[in-house]
């Protein structure tokens, strides 16, 4: 079986390292860029096994598993692998990574490490991860090595910011740039990963995942699935609270969020919640959401509302007014209005909006 069995996507950035492999092409230095949560780090780990293997089988990319590079690389105690990131809690890729510490500059780190003689096989290679996160000082410390990288070498780093990149470093690199996952692919991931607790929830996350495994993890936290289940259960009842129900929610934002960024962050998914709720409502009506397997079919809630609004001849433009409102506050949560009253006003316009249509429908 091969390696790259269980890779998701990234088919054509696979090929072009074969190709580079098989002309005897390949580059010393690559920036791996793509958004977070794609697959760039076990991609590079990847090629890291393959270019340490020391029998590939005759396969210019593919590593046996079994030889003295491969067992060690997978133990993870490869003597000719080296591997740096952030650390925890840091916001920057620190230069006692790339270059050692202020006792020790030049004698430890990174650089220091690639300048030795491979130990067991004909070449060393480092994976940079969070190169995005480079400071001035540690990118000039790297920027020597990255300028006449020792000839065994092969460095692979890793960014989802390429503008954060500083320009010194991206312009050494070869650019390998990878695309979102498909949203197939991230149910795939969330369900073989045990990441949810049902195929619904699969579906929902990897709909508004942005093809972003690591986007939809963050869908599944249980603080943001209560409050999904929240809002979902209080948008389809006949009228509500708007003022009341924005409340609810910034108790749970507050909970859940350290600053006001991270409030940003989570009101912006509830509001995306929101969204898609009427989306799939418009859906239903329109007929094209004709399963059980739609990204929200599963929910009761949003086929029962939808069959009380569909009773009114404007039921579609009524909807379509519902969405443009949530993108409305979405962007204004971008444009830093106060997260509670961006709140309260999107769901008091929500209940006002709606609940003239559904009383109308009962007196039918």
């Amino acid at each position: 079986m091969s390696i790259w069995s269980n890779l998701r996507g990234h088919a054509v950035q696979r090929e072009m390292f074969s190709r580079a492999m098989q002309r005897g092409r390949l580059s010393q230095s690559y920036l791996l860029v793509g958004p977070d949560g794609v697959g760039k780090q076990l991609f590079a780990r990847k090629m890291a096994q393959c270019l340490l293997c020391r029998a590939p089988g005759g396969a210019e990319l593919e590593a046996c598993g079994e030889c003295s590079g491969c067992r060690p690389f997978l133990a993870g105690n490869h003597p000719d692998f080296l591997y740096i990131t952030r650390p925890e809690g840091k916001r920057e890729l620190q230069i006692d990574l790339i270059a050692g510490p202020k006792e020790r500059r030049g004698q430890e780190g990174l650089c220091h490490d690639l300048s030795l003689h491979p130990l067991e096989g004909s070449r060393k290679v480092a994976i940079i991860n969070d190169a995005d996160a480079m400071n001035e000082e540690s990118a000039n410390a790297f920027l020597k090595t990255l300028e006449e990288p020792p000839e065994r070498a092969i460095l692979l780093l890793i960014a989802a910011n390429l503008d954060a990149v500083m320009p010194t470093i991206r312009s050494r690199c070869q650019l390998v740039r990878f695309s979102p996952l498909s949203n197939d692919d991230v149910e795939s991931l969330l369900i073989e990963q045990g990441l949810v607790p049902s195929a619904a929830e699969a579906k929902f996350a990897s709909t508004l995942s942005e093809g972003s495994l690591t986007i939809a993890r963050q869908l599944l936290q249980p603080e943001l699935r209560e409050m999904r289940t929240t809002l979902y259960s209080t948008l389809s009842q006949k009228a509500f609270s708007g003022l009341t129900l924005a409340r609810t929610l910034m108790e749970g934002i507050d909970k859940m969020s350290a600053d006001t960024p991270e409030q940003r962050v989570n009101a912006n998914w509830l509001i995306r919640f929101a969204v898609e709720y009427y989306r799939s409502a418009l859906r239903i009506l329109s007929q094209s959401d004709r399963s059980s397997s739609g990204a929200d079919s599963n929910v009761a809630e949003v086929r029962g509302w939808a069959a009380a609004v569909a009773t009114r001849g404007d039921a579609m433009e009524l909807i379509g007014s519902l969405i443009e409102r949530a993108i409305d506050a979405s962007s204004h949560i971008e444009q830093n209005v106060p997260v509670p009253l961006c709140l309260e006003s999107l769901l008091d316009d929500l209940s006002r909006m709606t609940r003239e249509p559904l009383m109308n429908a009962d007196k039918r």
